[in-house]
Order: structure tokens, then C-alpha cells, then sequence
């Protein structure tokens, strides 16, 4: 065969090729095998069609893609991760390109938050987009900082805040803020009558309500305590802020919360009767929290939820 007529056959071969064969190889390749990768299509499609779809593809590119290794998983050849390293950025965004232009017409916006964010700017800032877009819908996940960075990777949320110390892989982080720390005290506790600064040794003997261990909240806690050569001592574990102010407006226990705004004075009184108490100088080196993207800056609701939280987090500095 001539060089001409081996490239017109190269040719009619490769415009055979059709999108949804890319997405089935693709699919394939990210999940190492035929059933995972049904289960993790969009749409329903059995296993032997995915099968057919990836063996149609191989034939007209004149190339072997996948084979199988170890275990049984299908592992890409070198044709196979050429391939796949141009489609990705293609379908892994493509959910979050089409979630934006469907949230766009129809008022959308998923947020993803560390449950230690929810206070202070995250639920005040929705508060702000849904008195500016009365029309749009709202969806608030609480989630520890790898389920986040997975959701929004995946295009199942919009725009995501946690507490990071760097970027995650494909990910926009943009930090734009610091966390406080702010002890709450029930009204009649001994520690409610002193007066600022608080010092290690009028914390010492007291029990305290802390998040459970294990959470953001308690490493938090117990970091930025440490530095400030505080010893915790714990009267209840909670697995949520709101659980914790509760469990302070009861009598129970004073309890340490992550602030996100800052007071203007170092001690105050709510209308409870709760005494809040600023510890944020005495615990130094707390981590900053941010805004989390998929790729560059959000638009849409996303771009006007990112803005109102952006001002929120100004005023609490």
C-alpha cells in the first residue's frame, strides 16, 4: 500500500471515531476496569456495550489502548495514556461546564464547606445571594476537605471553602482569610466573671465541650490550644458547632469554636447571657481558610457567592 493510500485509510478509519467511544475508553482507563466503569457512567450501559465501544475505538485508531495487568485491572498501553491524557481535561470538566449553564438558567449553586465554616461567612454569605437572587436555589454539603476537593473535581459542587494549607491537583484555592479561635462561656461559669486576657492557668481544671476527636474542628482545637500551652480538658464531645453553642447556653460546659469574624473587643456578652472571649492572639499561627474552584475563576452564582464571601472574610480581618 502507498504512502497516499495508507493515509486516506488512516483517515476514513479515524473520522469513524465518535465521542461517546472516547467517554467509554475514558471511563475504562480512570476507573482500571469494565464493570467500575458502568457503574461510573453518567448513563445506564451495560458492560458488554462498554466493551464494544472501547474494541471499536482500538480498531479504528489501529492501536491497542488498554490491556490487562495485575489483579485483573485494565492498565492504558502508551497509545492508551497519550489518549487519555488529552480527553481528561475534556471530561472532567465537562460536569461542571454543563452544571454551570444549567445552574445559570435555572438558579443553582452547590457549596461545599468544612462544618467549621458554616458559621460566620459561609451561611451569611448564602443569606446575601438569596436576598440578591430571591429566585435561586440553594445546596449547602458539609464535608471534610478530601470529599470537598473530590465533589468539586467531579463537578458536584460549584465552589467549595475550607481550611488548606496548598492547592489540591486541578484545583483553584484561593486563600482569603485566617481563622480565629473564640471561647464561649456559659453565664455563672467561675470563668465567665474574669476579665482579658485569659491566661493558661485560669483555663486549668475546668472541662470544656469539644468537637469530636477525629474532626477538623478537634485538630483544630487542639493545635491551636497547644501553641498557646493550653492542656484541654473534656467535659462532652459534639459533632457540630450549633450542638456546641447549645450545650454552652445550657450550663453545661464552655466550649472552644473556630471564629471567622473578628470582635472588636477581646470580651463580650450575647443576649443569652454567653461570655465570648477572643483567643485568637494568644493562639498564634492559626491556619487560613479559602475559596476552592475547579478550574480558574467561578462565574455565574458561583462567582457572586465567591464575591460575597470575599467581603465577609475583608470585614472579619
Amino acid at each position: 500500500m502507498s504512502g497516499e493510500v495508507a493515509s486516506r485509510e488512516v483517515e476514513r478509519r479515524v473520522r469513524g471515531v465518535r465521542l461517546h467511544q472516547l467517554e467509554g475508553f475514558f471511563h475504562v482507563a480512570t476507573q482500571g476496569g469494565f464493570a467500575r466503569a458502568a457503574a461510573a457512567m453518567p448513563y445506564p450501559i451495560t458492560e458488554p456495550a462498554l466493551h464494544q465501544q472501547v474494541r471499536k475505538l482500538e480498531r479504528a485508531l489501529g492501536a491497542s489502548l488498554l490491556v490487562r495487568g495485575p489483579g485483573r485491572r485494565m492498565v492504558t498501553t502508551a497509545e492508551g495514556r497519550a489518549l487519555l491524557g488529552f480527553v481528561t481535561p475534556y471530561f472532567d470538566g465537562l460536569p461542571r461546564v454543563l452544571r454551570g449553564l444549567a445552574g445559570a438558567a435555572a438558579g443553582e449553586l452547590a457549596v461545599g464547606t468544612e462544618p467549621l465554616l458554616v458559621e460566620g461567612v459561609v451561611a451569611d454569605a448564602l443569606a446575601d445571594l438569596r436576598a440578591r437572587v430571591p429566585g435561586c436555589r440553594l445546596q449547602l454539603l458539609e464535608l471534610d476537605p478530601p470529599a470537598l476537593c473530590e465533589g468539586l473535581a467531579r463537578g458536584e459542587l460549584d465552589v467549595g471553602l475550607a481550611s488548606l494549607s496548598a492547592a489540591p491537583p486541578r484545583l483553584r484555592y484561593e486563600p482569603i482569610g485566617r481563622l480565629g479561635l473564640a471561647l464561649l462561656v456559659p453565664a455563672g461559669h467561675p470563668l465567665a466573671a474574669r476579665r482579658p486576657p485569659l491566661r493558661p492557668e485560669h483555663l486549668a481544671g475546668h472541662g470544656f465541650a469539644v468537637y469530636a476527636r477525629g474532626t477538623e474542628g478537634r485538630t483544630f482545637t487542639e493545635a491551636a490550644l497547644g501553641r498557646a500551652g493550653v492542656r484541654l480538658e473534656v467535659a462532652a464531645e459534639v459533632s457540630s458547632a450549633a450542638a456546641m453553642r447549645a450545650l454552652v447556653r445550657a450550663g453545661l460546659a464552655p466550649a472552644f469554636v473556630p471564629s471567622l469574624t473578628r470582635p472588636r473587643t477581646a470580651r463580650r456578652t450575647l443576649r443569652d447571657g454567653v461570655v465570648v472571649f477572643d483567643l485568637t492572639r494568644a493562639a498564634d499561627d492559626l491556619p487560613a481558610y479559602g475559596l476552592l474552584t475547579r478550574d480558574g475563576p467561578p462565574s455565574g452564582l458561583a462567582a457572586r457567592f465567591a464575591d460575597l464571601v470575599r467581603a465577609r472574610a475583608g470585614r472579619a480581618r
